[in-house]
């Protein structure tokens, strides 16, 4: 039996940046952290959980164009352009921003005390793009249990002057029981897809996640899997080839 071609990304291996605002661990290579294992894959720049205290903020410096998508796992995250305008964003939904090069991302927990720890990953932008994107998605696995759930748009557009434009990425969350299995379809047999464990173990194509472990698979039209443990949630990011 063939295996698909693939590469496990473990989470002990993440890099990690640390101050007393924040923690942040990467699963690619991201701002300061660059190792030659961990370079973009296809089109996903940086895969990225972080790490919030009570009442801080993060800025970050975009040096190519990215569409940066943003999940909260616990409490909410308040991201926009510096000097722009900022969105909240809370758990099951997902907050789409395009950031150009030179511009300057923000970051903030809007709690006195509490912390939040969320996903931002990254997407770079095809030369094609028609324009700057600000949308907000959702989605709710309890409803749909044991199968990879698409987030859906909330709204349209949410301005004319923004375009209404397809993306060059789909993303499915799915919180699955204990030895539950379901197949995973690519929309495009050319795509790639990337998986993130965000809660227990799963059995992906063969191969053992773990929770916060990745793994990028290609050359694939269908993925088997299959959760190891209760209560286990899996992010699968699909990207148009590169």
């Amino acid at each position: 039996m063939k295996q698909t071609p693939g590469k496990i990304f473990l989470s002990d291996q993440r890099g990690v940046a640390e101050t007393h605002q924040y923690r942040r661990y990467s699963t690619l290579q991201f701002g300061a952290y660059v190792h030659q294992d961990k370079q973009a894959f296809g089109n996903l720049q940086a895969v990225n959980e972080e790490t919030l205290g009570g009442g801080q903020q993060v800025t970050l410096q975009v040096t190519e164009a990215a569409h940066v998508l943003i999940i909260p796992v616990t409490g909410a995250v308040r991201a926009g352009l510096l000097l722009g305008t900022s969105a909240l964003t809370h758990v099951e939904e997902m907050h789409l921003l395009t950031v150009p090069a030179g511009s300057t991302l923000t970051f903030a927990n809007p709690y006195d005390t509490e912390l939040i720890t969320f996903l931002h990953l990254w997407i770079r932008v095809p030369q094609t793009a028609a324009g700057a994107l600000n949308r907000l998605f959702t989605f709710n696995c309890q409803d749909q249990p044991n199968l990879l759930v698409e987030v859906k748009q909330v709204v349209p557009a949410q301005s004319a002057d923004e375009p209404d434009m397809s993306l060059p990425f789909k993303v499915s969350i799915g919180r699955f029981a204990g030895r539950r299995e379901t197949l995973y379809t690519l929309k495009n047999p050319s795509s790639q897809v990337f998986f993130f464990v965000l809660a227990g173990a799963f059995e992906v194509e063969g191969r053992l996640l773990h929770e916060k472990d990745g793994l990028a698979l290609w050359d694939t039209q269908e993925v088997q899997l299959e959760a190891l443990s209760n209560e286990a949630v899996l992010v699968a990011i699909e990207l148009e080839a590169s």
